[in-house]
């Protein structure tokens, strides 16, 4: 291993450290950014941008040129960002002011002082697509060493983030289940049915008014709560579920639902 390589690896590891620390996905990309700039030589600026079904967008950037440069992406529709994530990989410019590619971006950028850019994708799923923007005033800023270094960065990045967003899937799912439970025991409560039948009744709910489940339990949780703060904790439940949509179906009333039936021993 040569001297450069040691050093890469250090910068790395700390780099590691770093991203791995904070416990929310806001805290790691912020993280992300301005470690970038400390990790990868020849990097001034640096932002993440973020592609899914509701368009592009810079979820953490380390200053307002960053801002500019990526809204100009975003506007003129070209530039290394987009293309590392439809591509995948990474995409250099060495001087903006010869840059053929998007010839439209590489004007803007040269008038924020920008002449070298890499970008180079984070991540890709289903939900969408991450990439990480390196900026510099100096042209040819990102040579073929700050590309590795800036790929070896990128599996650190990656890796935080699933952590961190894993974890908050897992805590996020959690929570609806926990809502939903609670607006089944509001509705079984109110018409006196067992449990299958309330979470029928919410699921067509759902369904009829084309809101997410987890949404109309929360109004219904919500709607309760709003009326036993106000004073009036005996407001019909069957109201609150019924304001979600004027469509709301009616369930059975308590006298024709019938006995619960017995839930199978687990």
């Amino acid at each position: 291993m040569t001297s450069d390589d040691a050093r890469l690896a250090d910068v790395m590891a700390a780099a590691a450290r770093e991203m791995h620390a904070p416990t929310t996905t806001s805290e790691v990309l912020n993280r992300l950014v301005h470690v970038a700039v400390r990790a990868v030589p020849g990097t001034e600026f640096a932002g993440v941008s973020v592609a899914d079904r509701s368009g592009v967008h810079t979820l953490a950037s380390t200053g307002p040129v960053v801002d500019e440069l990526d809204r100009a992406q975003y506007e003129l529709n070209e530039g290394p960002c987009l293309d590392a994530m439809r591509q995948g990989g990474a995409v250099a410019v060495a001087d903006m002011r010869v840059e053929g590619r998007w010839p439209r971006f590489a004007r803007r950028a040269v008038g924020q002082g920008v002449l070298s850019q890499l970008g180079i994708e984070i991540y890709r799923d289903r939900s969408g697509v991450g990439g990480l923007n390196l900026y510099a005033s100096s042209p040819f800023a990102f040579d073929e060493g700050t590309r590795h270094a800036a790929e070896v960065f990128v599996v650190h990045a990656a890796l935080a983030l699933d952590k961190v967003r894993t974890t908050s899937d897992l805590t996020t799912a959690l929570q609806h289940r926990q809502t939903i439970g609670q607006a089944v025991g509001i509705t079984m409560q109110r018409y006196g049915i067992d449990e299958h039948a309330a979470f029928d009744y919410l699921a067509r709910i759902s369904q009829n008014s084309n809101i997410k489940l987890r949404d109309v339990a929360r109004r219904v949780v919500d709607d309760l709560t709003g009326a036993v703060r106000s004073g009036h904790p005996c407001r019909p439940a069957g109201t609150l579920v019924r304001r979600v949509t004027v469509d709301a179906p009616h369930p059975p009333p308590a006298a024709e639902s019938g006995p619960a039936p017995r839930r199978p021993a687990r």
